[in-house]
């Protein structure tokens, strides 16, 4: 299976969003913005309707008795409402249409030429039913694509000059500001992205590049070569990171270089009774030796020796592979130890040395492997007698609980020497020298 980078695992995610952020933000502005403008050409609109309504009724509010009344009606109505359009100052329009649908209103000529085609194209709505007083304000169309919010009027009056009012406001000056400032939130949220996604990549690769190295240093470590890694990192994480891998690094060099003694010393304690077993096979065969019993006797105690340090490697070996974990229980050192003195007690005669322990508390106990510490002291005491001169004694400290070997040089054991312990008994297989 593929796998994916930091880098892309951190930028992919944030460049989709990133990438879908000025589409995104430019639609929701534009339709937002819509919605404010249809809002505000309809609120033009009501204040409009607001204000020329009643000056409607209140203009026609008498019957007219003869046509000169209804065409003062008329005239009072035509002059209040021009200056009150244009005293609201707003983006709605007024426009009035007479029985032939001719535009009465507005009288400016540059006005009526501009709403020229706005009053055919409605008197064409009103003939064909598509535009009817009374009804809340629609939105319109016209040929050339521009968008008005309209509302008509039937003006009550008997005169044959005014019939219809259309209050107007166009909505597509307002959307046209929208689509050019939309374009404008367009351009700008992409530079942001822009600059986001340079800076994004760029404290990306700030983690990455250090990360890299890492691994770099970790294959370093993996072939054998330990030294430290120098370069310090600004991030904290790195640099913590950086210090374990130094530390895992001379831990690494320690066991590599306990291993390369541990094979070292193997070698060389197989060796030597390998050497001897040959040897004497060969005294023997060759007919070197005229009791060939005692030759074949040194050869038995170098095999045993032999299978003593094979069965050692096992044990060490299935511990460290966690096949053969301890099993801890509370073990009276007082036995283990005199078990173990009176296994090479003969030995001890035979050596002529003088192996002897103190007295031990009956109740001081260590927490351990029965098996595996009677092992320990076995080849602790075995080793001890074969090497020693003149004598073997066990000491227990109480306050530590350590075992301690110490050798004596004179033919009666002294306690009180400590100095001689054998540091390295627990690094692996190391040369005996008689002690």
């Amino acid at each position: 299976m593929k796998r994916q980078t930091l880098l892309s695992r951190l930028l992919l995610p944030v460049l989709v969003v990133l990438l879908l952020l000025p589409p995104l933000s430019c639609l929701i502005f534009q339709r937002a913005a819509a919605r404010y403008a249809y809002g505000e050409a309809a609120g033009d609109l009501k204040d409009l309707q607001q204000n020329i309504l009643p000056l409607m009724e209140n203009s026609f509010a008498g019957q007219a008795d003869t046509p000169e009344a209804a065409s003062e009606q008329v005239g009072d109505f035509l002059r209040q409402a021009g200056p009150l359009v244009h005293r609201m100052g707003g983006r709605a329009s007024l426009m009035i249409l007479g029985p032939d649908f001719r535009m009465v209103y507005p009288r400016d000529e540059g006005e009526r030429e501009d709403a020229a085609p706005l009053a055919e194209a409605w008197a064409q709505a009103i003939k064909a039913g598509e535009l009817s007083p009374g009804t809340e304000a629609v939105e319109w169309a016209d040929t050339s694509g521009e968008t008005w919010l309209v509302r008509l009027y039937e003006i009550p009056t008997q005169s044959v000059r005014l019939r219809y009012l259309v209050t107007y406001c166009s909505v597509s000056t307002i959307s046209a500001w929208v689509d050019r400032t939309s374009l404008l939130v367009l351009v700008i949220s992409g530079l942001f992205v822009l600059v986001a996604i340079s800076v994004l990549w760029v404290t990306a690769r700030s983690v990455s590049r250090p990360l890299n190295r890492l691994c770099w240093e970790a294959d370093r470590i993996g072939t054998g070569d330990f030294s430290e890694i120098s370069p310090t990192f600004s991030l904290r994480e790195l640099e913590q990171l950086r210090v374990s891998m130094n530390g895992m690094s001379r831990q690494l060099q320690r066991s590599d270089q306990v291993q390369k003694d541990f094979f070292q010393n193997v070698s060389h304690e197989l060796r030597n009774p390998l050497m001897s077993i040959s040897g004497y096979a060969q005294g023997i065969e060759q007919g070197v030796f005229p009791a060939p019993k005692e030759a074949a006797h040194t050869i038995l105690e170098e095999s045993v020796r032999l299978t003593e340090l094979v069965n050692s490697l096992l044990t060490l070996s299935r511990m460290e592979s966690g096949q053969n974990m301890p099993a801890l229980v509370p073990i009276l050192l007082r036995e283990a130890i005199g078990d173990c003195l009176d296994r090479f007690h003969g030995l001890a005669l035979q050596k002529g040395v003088v192996l002897a322990a103190p007295v031990v508390d009956e109740t001081l106990a260590v927490l351990g492997d029965e098996e595996l510490l009677g092992k320990v002291l076995d080849n602790l005491v075995s080793n001890a007698v074969r090497y020693a001169k003149t004598s073997v004694a066990v000491v227990v400290t109480e306050e530590n609980r350590h075992i301690q070997i110490v050798r004596s040089l004179k033919k009666t054991v002294d306690l009180s020497i400590t100095s001689t312990i054998f540091i390295s008994i627990f690094s692996g297989f190391q040369p005996k020298k008689r002690l």
